[in-house]
């Protein structure tokens, strides 16, 4: 297999690691985010190094906001803001400014990376029929479906900004009535978040009983049995609201820490973002361009300080540890990489402004071939077809199932 690319010469070393790195990434997260060298479901490069977090809820979300503010008060790199607004819901956006104060917010130009959406608790009622005539009544299918697709729209407003989407379900309610709502909302929001590369993050298991009923009193972060549920039996105290905000705090710090080690790999950002990170990027790159510079084009690591002379006796030492020269460094980045990684043979040519046109031949190997394997139907696998469907190998020469041997003693018997 052969591909060229035109890269910076300093960078060319990291283009085995970036491409292994993409074919490993998840699907959803490269839907998410607009860059198709990073593999994070949110940017790897946030605007002032900050990542900016928005909670979006109804008269629910200043607790969540203030329990997400609680988790993350030691670090300095996320910041949360509360968007909520008690009237907020899905069930009547006719009648309230939901949708239109987030294309406010996203029209204000002031950076917002990840959005933090709980809603349902005003949305118990019934909604206007798609046709617009009659109602219809809560925890139905139709009414179901009308929710999700009110869902589908917030999330499609909100990934069009590039804005990284968690969306809290609720947790069990204590009304009967209340709660086969709630779990139709769910329902609908989950597959709604699925279908448009949203993240739906459950809660109903930290606030129930031993029967998976609602329960008001349970363990808190530190295990100690405390109120987590307001006497209305839909409201959180402010236990409960930490330890709600636990779950989207659980999963946003993996997202964040992918995020971050993404950072590292050069191919990730463009110039301006890597400046931040890495230190002497463009200088690098710049140097290339001339005739020396701290980098070299072949290799992208630092050319060696000449040593001062030597006496004769150290001349023979030095040339038994002498290092590779740059001919040699081509031949090893071709065919030794991390952990003896047989990578292909890099073929080399230089270009105007400082770069270099670089041939990858990979020859086959095991990461190849597991490539090969999973892009491969499953019918045509060959487990499948031996151990599943039944299909008899073809015979190789000389083992136990080639029965060539008895047909040549027959014909040298006749």
């Amino acid at each position: 297999m052969t591909s060229i690319s035109r890269v910076p010469a300093a960078c060319f070393l990291t283009v085995t690691v970036a491409l292994a790195l993409l074919a490993a990434g998840n699907v959803g997260a490269l839907a998410q985010n607009p860059n198709p060298l990073s593999s994070s479901y949110v940017t790897p490069f946030p605007q002032t190094d900050r990542y900016q977090v928005r909670v979006i809820g109804d008269w629910l979300g200043p607790g969540l906001a203030s329990g997400l503010q609680d988790a993350f008060k030691q670090d300095a790199s996320v910041q949360i803001q509360d968007a909520s607004k008690s009237n907020y819901g899905l069930a009547r956006t006719e009648q309230i400014s939901l949708f239109s104060d987030i294309d406010k917010l996203v029209a204000s130009g002031a950076p917002v990376h990840i959005a933090v959406v709980m809603l349902g608790v005003n949305d118990v009622i019934s909604m206007k029929a798609p046709t617009g005539t009659g109602r219809l009544q809560p925890g139905t299918a139709e009414w179901k479906d009308a929710y999700g697709r009110e869902a589908e729209k917030l999330i499609r407003r909100l990934k069009a900004a590039n804005i990284a989407v968690y969306w809290l379900g609720l947790p069990v309610m204590a009304n009967s009535r209340r709660n086969d709502a709630v779990a139709a909302m769910n329902d609908a929001v989950r597959q709604a978040a699925y279908v448009n590369g949203a993240k739906f993050i459950e809660t109903s298991t930290g606030f129930t009983d031993q029967s998976g009923g609602y329960a008001a009193y349970g363990p808190d972060l530190t295990g100690r049995t405390k109120r987590l549920r307001e006497g209305d039996g839909v409201g959180f105290t402010a236990a409960g609201s930490r330890k709600l905000a636990n779950y989207v705090e659980i999963v946003l710090r993996r997202d964040l820490a992918q995020a971050k080690a993404q950072r590292n790999i050069p191919l990730a950002g463009d110039e301006e973002e890597q400046a931040r990170v890495v230190p002497g990027t463009n200088r690098a790159a710049k140097g290339a361009a001339g005739s020396k510079s701290g980098w070299t084009a072949e290799t992208g690591i630092q050319p060696e300080v000449k040593p001062a002379p030597a006496t004769p006796q150290a001349t023979t030492a030095a040339e038994d540890n002498a290092p590779a020269s740059n001919d040699q460094r081509r031949e090893q980045a071709a065919f030794a990489g991390p952990s003896g990684f047989q990578g292909g043979e890099l073929i080399f040519g230089d270009l105007d402004d400082g770069m270099t046109a670089i041939a990858v031949i990979s020859p086959v190997g095991e990461f190849s071939m597991r490539e090969i394997q999973r892009q491969t139907p499953l019918a045509d696998r060959l487990y499948f077809k031996v151990l599943r469907r039944g299909d008899a190998l073809p015979p190789k020469e000389g083992r136990a199932d080639d029965f060539k041997w008895r047909e040549d003693d027959v014909t040298s018997q006749q």
